[in-house]
Order: C-alpha cells, then sequence, then structure tokens
C-alpha cells in the first residue's frame, strides 16, 4: 500500500514574507545582547528568501535560515551579520 505524501498550500510570496517575517519577530531568540528585538528583514521573490539584519550569533543566524526554509521558501539568500560582525564593521580601522 502507498501512501501519498500531503503537500504543503504554496504561498505566494507576499504572503510568504509575511509569515517567515511573524514568525520570526514572534519567536524570543532573536533578542541582541542589549535586550532589544533584533530587526530582521525577508524579502521573497519566487520563492526564494533573503534575510537581511543583525542577530547575536551564527546559532540565531542558522535558526532563522532553518525557519524560513521549514515555512516554506525554496532558498534562502542568509545575509544576516552576527553583532560581532557588525561591530567589527563599525570600527574605524587603523593606518600603520
Amino acid at each position: 500500500m502507498l501512501t501519498r505524501e500531503r503537500e504543503k498550500p504554496v504561498l505566494d510570496d507576499e504572503e510568504l514574507e509575511q509569515l517567515i517575517s511573524d514568525r520570526i519577530d514572534d519567536d524570543p531568540i532573536f533578542h541582541l545582547s542589549n535586550g532589544r528585538r533584533a530587526r530582521i528583514t525577508v524579502e521573497v521573490d519566487d520563492g526564494e528568501a533573503t534575510l537581511r539584519g543583525v542577530v547575536r550569533n551564527a546559532s540565531d543566524k542558522r535558526r532563522a535560515d532553518i525557519m524560513a526554509r521549514a515555512l516554506g521558501a525554496s532558498t534562502v539568500d542568509n545575509q544576516l551579520a552576527t553583532e560581532e560582525e557588525n561591530e567589527a564593521r563599525k570600527r574605524p580601522r587603523r593606518v600603520a
């Protein structure tokens, strides 16, 4: 006896973008070291999600990626930076 996999309903880009954004906003994991909520922007184009913003660490970056895929993104362009990476970009470079 063969069982058929249930297919997930396909969301349009706008619905998927809103779903991913809402889930990330609702997840208490995405708080920065200073206690503020991380600002993560989500854009979806033809099922492909792009994530931008700053998260605490690499684990949070990966969690956002997995969440977007689990919610229906076909691929994820994860451009999130960690707080450490973000601070390093802000520091002035010393010239010797």
